[in-house]
């Protein structure tokens, strides 16, 4: 029966489920653990380990973007896992694994992104208490945030160039992060440089439900 461990890591809330016979895969959503995790739970019965630190609505900042990485390093050495792991990246869950593959490429093997928050203009809402998080995190005043250009829809030149494995699940009809202004572009900036990466289009799909209701997909990219 697989094993759930939690801890503070940093003073942040990490989980680590370890199965019963562990592969040395490791398994790493970066938002919403339990969440759609219909995937993640038959991998773990195929041996990979599952890990989650709860950094909040830090939006893939630096910051917490090198926490990850001390974290990643720590739980590599504590349960014996691989070099390299899959980030399950779901909607913001998706900008922390952008930047985390896009700054420690050579400890990710391949990235699942999940109608993902990839521009800040498309996510989170103007004067929400989201956006308010999101100006305190990068030290930016309001009328900053749609001059940023560190995002990641700035940075597909430098993330495709790691030669990374990626699979996009998009929802067409999202209606929280926009299709238009974040998948979709990450979808034609492949087409355009004859770039392969897994595409899976919903299209009457809304932002919920997430992950593939027949993970089947889902486990292939990461077995295969």
């Amino acid at each position: 029966m697989a094993k759930t461990e939690k801890f503070l890591f940093k003073g942040y809330e990490a989980t680590v489920i370890i199965p019963d016979n562990p592969n040395g895969k490791l398994i790493w959503k970066a938002e919403y653990l339990d969440a759609f995790e219909n995937a993640e739970v038959q991998l773990l019965e195929m041996g990979y380990t599952r890990a989650h630190l709860d950094v909040g609505y830090r939006y893939g900042s630096y910051k917490m973007i090198r926490l990850m990485h001390a974290f990643q390093l720590y739980i590599t050495e504590k349960y014996n896992l691989d070099k390299k792991c899959i980030l399950f990246g779901m909607s913001i869950g998706g900008l922390y694994s952008f930047n985390y593959a896009l700054t420690y490429p050579e400890y990710v093997e391949k990235v699942i992104l999940d109608n993902p928050v990839l521009d800040f203009t498309a996510w989170p809402p103007l004067n929400s208490e989201w956006q308010n998080a999101l100006m305190e995190t990068y030290s930016l005043p309001r009328e900053a945030i749609y001059n940023f250009k560190d995002k990641p829809v700035d940075n597909f030149d430098e993330f495709f160039d790691n030669d990374i494995k990626v699979m996009l699940l998009a929802a067409q009809q999202d209606e929280v992060v926009s299709h238009e202004m974040c998948s979709k572009k990450m979808i034609e900036y492949c087409k355009e440089k004859g770039i392969d990466i897994k595409v899976i289009l919903k299209p009457e799909g809304k932002h919920h439900p997430h992950s593939l209701e027949d993970p089947t997909p889902i486990i292939e990219f990461v077995t295969k």
